[in-house]
Order: C-alpha cells, then sequence, then structure tokens
C-alpha cells in the first residue's frame, strides 16, 4: 500500500491531539483488539487486574498498565494469539461507603433503605458513576478486548463465586469460627490487609505499674526486689482484657516472676498469670508487656500457644462492652475517651510510673481513615494451609516464575506462614454468601436459594430459612478471574486455549493478596496455575522519594500529562523510568516533555523522508547490496542489533531499558547521523528506500511503547496492511549487515565528534569551514564528503600528514588564540616566580606547598616554550 494522503507538516510539531482519538476510533471500530481462540498458535494472555469500577486512572495505573498494553501489543506483533482481557471489580467497601454517605446526606441509612432498595441503588451508581476508568484506559492508548470486558458482580462471574464457595466448603475448606479480624468502626465491617494503611504517628508510651496479687512477698532469686511489674503500652484502653503479662524466658529480671500472678489496673479486681514466651522483646519498653489476645494479633497468638482466654472489650462502634468482663465505670465509653479517663484514674492511683513521646505504625482503614481496630468476631474463613502447599510447589518447582526474582522469596515466606483467610464482610452491595440457616441454627451452603430450600427440607425437615447477610470479601471474586473471566464453569473455548495465561503484571503490594490467592484457588479449581510469568512493576514515588497523596499534594494525574504531552509521550515518559531491579520510580515529568520532543524530532524526519524529491519505493523494499552506501550498511547493522535488543528485552520485561534502546536508535543514531548522511551526493541513488526501510522498521519497534505516532507515521509511508497494530514484529534476518563497514563508521564518527569539538574550541563558526589534512589514501571519496557535511571540513590530502585528520586551522585563528594563550601564561610565571622570589613564603609555608608551587612554576614555564615556538613555527 502507498503512503497515505496525511502528510507531516514542516512548519507545526506533531500535535497529538489531532491524531490520538482519531487512531483510537479507528482501532475500536475496526476490531484490531479482538481475538478469538486459535490452537495453531501460541496464546500470550494477560487478564487486566480489574480496577475499580467507579475509579479514575491514577500514576500507579500508569506504570502497571502501560507495561501490559506493551507487552500485548509487542506479542499481537509476532504473531501470538494475543488478548488482554479487560474488566472492573465492584469494589465493595469503597462503593458502600460512598453510598451511605449519599444516604446520610438524605438522612437516610442503608437500613431504613432496605436491602433490596439500597442494591438497586448500587447498581445505579455503578452504571452512572462506572465507566470513567474505561474512557481514560482508551485516551492512555490502551488496547484490551473491551467487547470481552467483564464485570466481578456478572451473572456468569457470580455464578462462578458461588460455585467455588460451595465446593470450598463441601471439601471442609471454608468453615465459621470466631477469630481475630480487623475491624473498621466506621465503616461497619471487616477489612482485609490490603484496605489497611500504616501511618506513622506521634503517641505516647505509657508506663503501668501491675502489683503483685495476693500477699506481698519476697521472690526469691530476683535480680530486683519489688512488689509489682511495670509494662509500656501505648494502648492502655486495653488493659480491661489483659489476660496475661508475658516476659522473655531468658530475661533474668523476670525469671522469678514467671508462674505468678499481678493485678489488672487500674480496677484491680482481677489477677492475671506473668508466663514466658519468646516472642517477647526484651529491649522493648521495660522488657515485660501486656497480653490482650482479644485486640491484638500477636497477641491472640501468644494466648493460643499458652491457653489463655480472649476477652472482647470493646463492641461494633468501638466501644467499651462488658460482655466477656466487668470493665467498671468505663463501659459504653469510646475507646479515645477510656483511653484518657484510664490514664486519668492510673495517675490518680500512683499507678503510672512514667510517660514517653512514641512514634510508631497506626493500622488505618484505607477507605473510612478510622483506626483499625482488632476484634474477636464470629466470620467465615478459608482454612488456606491445604491451598498454599501446591501454590508453594508450583514456585518451587519453577512453574511459576517471578521478576524480579526476589518477590519469589517474599511469596514463598508469605505462603510458609500464612493464616486462615477472612472472606465475610459486613458490606451489602458484593456476592452475598450462599449461605442459609434453619430456625434453630443449622447451616445449609448451596448455589441457589432453591438448592438449599431442598437441602434444607431433605436434612432438617423444614423449608424456613434465612439467608446469612454478610458478603464476600472483594479479593475472593478477584482470586477466581483467570478462569472466570473466560467462562468458568462452563466449558467454553476461551477457557479451554486461554488457560492458564501467561503473564500476571501487578504491583508488589498486592502479590499476596490477589497473586498468591489466584495461584492457590487456580490450582485447586482449575488443576494448573494460572499464570506463568508475575511481573512485578515498581512504585511511583514523586521527585523527592515520597509516597503520592492528597494531603501531600503531590500525587499525579496521568490524564493531566496526557492532555499537556499526549499519551505517547506520557508512555514513553514513564517507561523510560522504570527498571525491572530498581522496584521505585521517583517519577519526573520532565521525562514526559523529553519524549514530546522525541515524537517532533520523529515528526520531522518523517516530514523529510515525505518531502525527498525522487520517488519512494514499495514497502520494504531495499536496493541491491552493491549499491548500498557505507552509511546505509552502518544505519542497517544498527537496525538489526536495534531488533535484536529490543526484542530480547520485552521478552525480558524489560520495558524500561526496551525504551531507551528504540529511542537511542531513532534520535541519536537514525535521526542525528544518518539522516544528515543522507544529504550527501553520493546518498541521492539508495537514500529513500533506506530511509523509509529503516523508519518502517523503526517505528514498528516503537509501536508497543508508542502506539499513536508509530502508527501515524507507519500510514504516511510507504506500508502493507491497514494498521501497524497487526503488521509483522521486525526480523533481523530481513535487514543486511556488514559489521566491517558499520565498524569503518563507528570510527568515522568518532573522528566527526572530535572534530567537532576542536571546531568548537577554536571558536570558530559553524558555517564556516576548516581545510584539514590528511594522508591521501586515508580515507575515500564518499568519507570526504562526510567530513566536509557533517564536520565542516574539507580534507586536503597531504604526504606528510599522517592517517588522523587534522584541523590546519586559519593564521588568524591560531594566531588571536596563541596570543591569549601567551599572555594567560606569562601572567602565570610571573606569579611563580614572584612567590617563589619571595623570601618569607618560602621560609615559613609548609614544604609541601612550596614544591607545589615550584611545580606549576615549571609546568607554565613548559607550557609558555610550546605556544611561543608554534608561534615562531607558524610565522615562518
Amino acid at each position: 500500500m502507498s503512503a497515505s494522503n496525511s502528510k507531516p507538516s514542516r512548519t507545526s510539531p506533531y500535535d497529538p491531539k489531532t491524531v490520538e482519538a482519531r487512531l483510537y476510533e479507528r482501532w475500536e471500530r475496526n476490531g484490531y483488539f479482538h481475538e478469538e481462540p486459535d490452537p495453531a498458535r501460541p496464546p500470550f494472555i494477560i487478564c487486566m487486574p480489574p480496577p475499580n469500577v467507579t475509579a479514575r486512572a491514577h500514576i500507579g495505573h500508569g506504570s502497571t498498565y502501560t507495561p501490559m498494553d506493551a507487552l500485548v501489543r509487542y506479542r499481537r506483533m509476532c504473531g501470538d494469539n494475543a488478548e488482554w482481557l479487560p474488566g472492573t471489580d465492584h469494589a465493595a467497601i469503597a462503593t458502600e461507603a460512598v453510598l451511605v454517605r449519599e444516604l446520610a446526606r438524605e438522612g437516610a441509612s442503608r437500613e431504613t433503605l432496605g436491602r433490596e432498595k439500597y442494591l438497586e441503588r448500587a447498581w445505579a451508581w455503578a452504571r452512572e458513576c462506572g465507566g470513567t476508568i474505561e474512557r481514560q484506559f482508551r485516551a492512555l492508548g490502551f488496547s484490551p478486548d473491551w467487547a470481552r470486558s467483564r464485570f466481578t458482580m456478572d451473572e456468569g462471574l457470580s455464578a462462578a463465586v458461588r460455585r467455588v464457595f460451595v465446593t470450598l466448603y463441601r471439601d471442609g475448606l471454608i468453615y465459621r469460627g470466631k477469630r481475630l479480624v480487623n475491624w473498621d468502626p466506621i465503616a461497619k465491617t471487616t477489612i482485609s490487609d490490603a484496605e489497611v494503611e500504616h501511618e506513622e504517628r506521634d503517641a505516647t508510651l505509657w508506663y503501668v505499674r501491675y502489683p503483685a496479687a495476693g500477699p506481698s512477698t519476697p521472690l526469691a532469686g530476683a535480680r530486683y526486689a519489688r512488689d509489682d511489674i511495670t509494662v509500656a503500652t501505648t494502648r492502655p484502653e486495653t488493659m480491661l482484657g489483659d489476660v496475661a503479662i508475658a516476659v522473655h524466658p531468658d530475661d533474668d529480671r523476670y525469671k522469678a516472676w514467671i508462674g505468678k500472678s499481678v493485678l489488672v489496673p487500674p480496677l484491680l479486681t482481677r489477677s492475671i498469670p506473668v508466663i514466658a514466651d519468646t516472642a517477647v522483646d526484651p529491649e522493648f519498653g521495660t522488657g515485660a508487656v501486656k497480653v490482650t489476645p482479644g485486640h491484638d494479633a500477636t497477641d491472640f497468638e501468644i494466648g493460643e500457644r499458652h491457653g489463655l482466654p480472649s476477652l472482647s472489650i470493646m463492641d461494633l462502634e468501638a466501644r467499651i462492652t462488658a460482655a466477656d468482663v466487668d470493665v467498671g465505670p468505663y463501659a459504653g465509653l469510646e475507646r479515645a475517651e477510656t483511653r484518657a479517663r484510664i490514664v486519668a484514674d492510673l495517675r490518680a492511683a500512683k499507678l503510672l510510673v512514667k510517660e514517653e513521646a512514641h512514634r510508631h505504625a497506626i493500622a488505618v482503614s484505607e477507605r473510612t481513615g478510622a483506626v483499625v481496630e482488632p476484634l474477636l468476631l464470629e466470620q467465615w474463613f478459608v482454612t488456606a494451609k491445604p491451598l498454599a502447599k501446591p501454590a508453594l510447589d508450583a514456585y518451587r518447582d519453577g512453574r511459576v516464575r517471578f521478576v524480579p526474582e526476589r518477590y519469589g522469596r517474599t511469596y514463598e515466606q508469605w505462603l510458609e506462614n500464612i493464616r486462615d483467610w477472612n472472606i465475610s464482610r459486613q458490606v451489602w452491595w458484593g456476592h452475598q454468601l450462599p449461605v442459609w440457616y434453619t430456625p434453630d441454627g443449622k447451616t445449609i451452603v448451596a448455589e441457589s436459594e432453591d438448592e438449599a430450600i431442598a437441602q434444607a427440607q431433605e436434612l432438617y425437615g423444614t423449608g424456613e430459612l434465612s439467608r446469612d447477610p454478610d458478603t464476600l470479601d472483594t479479593w475472593f471474586s478477584s482470586g477466581l478471574w483467570p478462569f472466570s473471566i473466560l467462562g468458568w464453569p462452563e466449558k467454553t473455548p476461551e477457557l479451554e486455549c486461554w488457560y492458564p495465561s501467561q503473564t500476571l503484571v501487578t504491583g508488589g503490594e498486592i502479590i499476596f493478596l490477589w497473586g498468591a490467592r489466584m495461584v492457590m484457588l487456580g490450582l485447586y479449581v482449575m488443576g494448573k496455575e494460572p499464570f506463568r510469568d508475575v511481573f512485578v512493576t515498581p512504585l511511583v514515588f514523586d521527585a523527592q522519594g515520597r509516597k503520592m497523596s492528597k494531603s501531600l499534594g503531590n500525587a499525579i494525574d496521568p490524564m493531566e500529562l496526557v492532555e499537556k504531552y499526549g499519551a505517547d509521550a506520557f508512555r514513553m515518559g514513564m517507561l523510560r523510568q522504570l527498571r525491572v531491579e530498581a522496584q521505585e520510580v521517583r517519577f519526573q515529568e520532565s521525562r514526559c516533555e523529553e519524549a514530546r520532543n522525541f515524537n517532533n524530532k520523529i515528526w520531522n524526519v518523517t516530514w523529510y523522508v515525505l518531502s525527498l524529491p525522487e520517488q519512494l519505493p514499495s514497502a520494504l523494499t531495499l536496493p541491491k547490496t552493491a549499491a548500498l552506501n557505507p552509511a546505509d550498511r552502518w544505519i542497517l547493522t544498527r537496525l538489526h542489533d536495534t531488533i535484536v535488543d529490543v526484542s530480547g528485552l520485552l521478552d525480558g520485561y524489560e520495558l524500561g531499558n526496551a525504551a531507551e534502546r528504540i529511542w537511542h536508535f531513532i534520535w541519536y543514531e537514525f535521526c542525528d547521523w544518518y539522516v544528515e548522511a543522507t544529504k550527501l551526493e553520493q546518498a541521492r541513488e539508495t537514500r529513500a528506500a533506506v530511509l523509509t526501510f529503516v523508519l518502517n522498521n523503526a517505528m514498528r519497534l516503537l509501536h508497543p511503547l508508542a502506539p499513536f505516532i508509530s502508527e501515524e507515521v507507519w500510514l504516511a509511508l510507504p506500508h502493507d496492511g491497514d494498521t501497524i497494530m497487526t503488521a509483522t514484529w521486525p526480523d533481523p534476518l530481513e535487514v543486511p549487515l556488514d559489521r566491517e563497514t558499520a565498524g569503518r563508521m563507528e570510527v568515522l564518527r568518532d573522528e566527526i565528534v572530535r572534530l567537532r569539538n576542536e571546531r568548537a574550541a577554536l571558536g570558530v563558526a559553524p558555517n564556516a569551514a576548516l581545510d584539514a589534512k590528511v594522508a591521501p589514501d586515508a580515507v575515500s571519496a564518499y568519507e570526504r564528503e562526510l567530513f566536509a557535511r557533517l564536520a565542516g571540513v574539507r580534507i586536503v590530502p597531504d604526504v606528510a600528514a599522517s592517517g588522523r585528520v587534522e584541523i590546519e586551522a586559519p593564521e588568524d585563528f591560531l594566531r588571536e588564540r596563541y596570543e591569549k594563550e601567551r599572555a594567560h601564561l606569562r601572567a602565570e610565571v610571573e606569579r611563580g616566580e614572584k612567590k617563589l622570589g619571595n623570601a618569607q613564603f618560602v621560609a615559613h609555608a609548609k614544604a609541601d606547598v612550596v614544591e607545589k608551587e615550584r611545580e606549576k612554576l615549571e609546568r607554565y614555564r613548559s607550557e609558555l616554550e610550546r605556544v611561543e615556538r608554534a608561534m615562531s613555527e607558524s610565522a615562518q
């Protein structure tokens, strides 16, 4: 196909706003993102991590989803059965938080609205506010198969969720039990570890006396005679639920206390034992810690090891409750108020030893900002260890690998220490648990209400059931994503061809919460790991290395950068900053500006190619090898090597280095050197063919990274096919290779750079030509023209000259330069002689200082002699 009618303008820079929306609409309208399962071709499938349905694009999407798009576009051009499967997540807690706030402004609540009406409103809100992120992803040039987009609350995916829950339950891997969970007292729900943020805050460390229980008796063998133990705590309000004091078994300070009892302040109505446990850090506080299993995860584990009771002293609103233990006058108080009251009472009872400023991490809810309260609650859990072992084996056997590898070791450690997974949430928007109860509390688990009723009638003789109001953790449905998105439990062609997928691209912060669970559930349900490679993209910080947040005002909106620089410039600006091993990007907007300039460079050189007076040949047509000049051979060799390098880097997920490699080739080798070489008279015969061949290949190499400008330029050049998206990936075997000539050209490039630097040192005007001497046979006629064009020197053959090109500067330039240099050197010699002629200086200065002055004087004298000799020779 010949070049399109559109043509870059010589006078105007590349304008992404006139290109990107037009090209994307064309791509989508023609179905270029869509694939059908094709067993004859190798699959390359990426399942998009489903963003929240109501989310907006943020900088993390830029760093994680741009590599996905680049990899899929690359594999599509390689001829693979490449498909990027998109979708969105229902984001249960985030959506619920918004809806609850809206209802509160209306003076209502979800309870007053009722579950059915509430869910109708939730669906309406998701439809109304959803879709924004998909529009933004289009603006970023992402190419998933939108026709296959799924939503985690779709009926098909919901059916998959119910099937897996019921299967796990019947296999004994789901149970209901009372365990410690993360509780958000504002959202009124349990939350996952992924929804907990740890913020560094200023706090207080209170040192509190726990008096010995019973009569005061001396403790035999104690190093410190006393009748109480002092404990340091940041949470005095939880003292009401203490069940023990723990010390390290090797801590001599407390060995005599082990097995004794103390009274719990401030009420002093209950005694608790002193126990030994290796989890205690003897260096923290006093080395003795309070054990409150009902409100601390570490304490809960200590309590289980020692058979201690777990007392809950807070309700679901984080108010003190006497449900498990007497809490005296603190019943009904909010936890912050309780803390203040207890500290005051401890002080009054002389049980408060001291207070210290203390900075530590506080767990807060990502959605509401509430301080998370560990609570013992009756919840539904997945028994994790039986699912974790096959996932561990898959990693250890090499069936799942991580890039970079260090995340594999982290994955392994997490699975080795996995705890049972709390999967129930106290929100209404989400997948409601497929669990029903009979009037006398018997549990029925089924995929549908009809099935549940049939079971209940068969087992318990009743059809009267009430459904559990809780919903599933969003990560449960997300854990099924790689196969549920393909139609499971139905046996679809997509499931047959595209499971498992090839690559998971994700951020390191959700490897455990999502990546590991997909492996666990994929192996359990499908009998095979859901992907081979896990490519972990770096975290993005601001230029000062700070985490981006609204409070700091340093959050970067990628859509603002797209508006300012264009999608390609944002993508290249981001990709050039990504490095696999670094795993941290200090994002610099200047890289986007550089990428905009890069696009303008491509645009200008395209104008140059299209404006050549000679006819452009058909696509990818090269002259006969014998007709190629040295610059042609050099750029084709460099193109060959660039194809090999970029292909290898993309195969190894080195997208940042791939971006740098193609950038360097296009800007610094093709544009800066080869294009200039095509302006030689001797280049006219071959330049049109070589320029279009190289630029066509370069745009195909660039396309996965910068899809819009590469398509626009490719369409403007002679090309085969309707779109660069389905053009074949460049093949190095189709590019002529001439290492010897390319090596000679590299030498010439170095020479030209040297000559340019010498011209600059002489202060010669850019348009002034200089003569340069060289041995008669040292350079060819072509090379003489190259030196004239690129270095601004006329080659003068000289039998007395060497093979190295040496500039013969004009006498007036040399005379002026030598005179300035001589004046400077004479001044330095005079200064040195005067200083060393000063007897006081020589007598009192340090010997090494005097010696350095003598060395400098000799150096200046030698340089002065050289300059004066050169001036004398030039005058002859």
